[in-house]
């Protein structure tokens, strides 16, 4: 047992296994899931951002000739959709702000209302 122990067997072993930890994440089934995750993710946030617009956004821009948000109502939108999506997430067993990453969700967010916009 101290054979092990010794420092040379323990960086072997490291390095074997840092190793093995590499090919698993290069392989397809890392690739795969994380592709999975990351769309069940955008689909989260998709859903976060449709229901603030049914429950939210269309009430205001259809009491409104112009149909327009405020800069205030706009932030408050996102501000709701968001924690939707992380609510909606967390049913699913997904963390949205990890799988898309916390500093780039507003931009996720900004991209589905333009595309929505789009949409109809």
């Amino acid at each position: 047992m101290e054979a092990l122990l010794t420092d040379g067997n323990l960086t072997l072993l490291g390095g074997i296994l840092g190793a093995i930890w590499t090919v698993a994440k290069s392989g397809e089934w890392f690739t795969r899931r994380r592709t999975a995750r990351m769309d069940m993710a955008v689909q989260a946030l998709e859903a976060g951002v449709e229901q603030t617009y049914r429950t939210y956004v269309r009430a205001i821009k259809e009491a409104r000739a112009d149909g327009k948000l405020t800069d205030r109502e706009r932030r408050q939108a996102r501000l709701l959709a968001r924690e939707s999506a992380l609510a909606f997430g967390r049913t699913q067993g997904i963390d949205v702000l990890q799988a898309l990453g916390k500093e780039y969700i507003d931009l996720w967010i900004t991209r589905l209302v333009n595309r929505q916009k789009l949409g109809e």
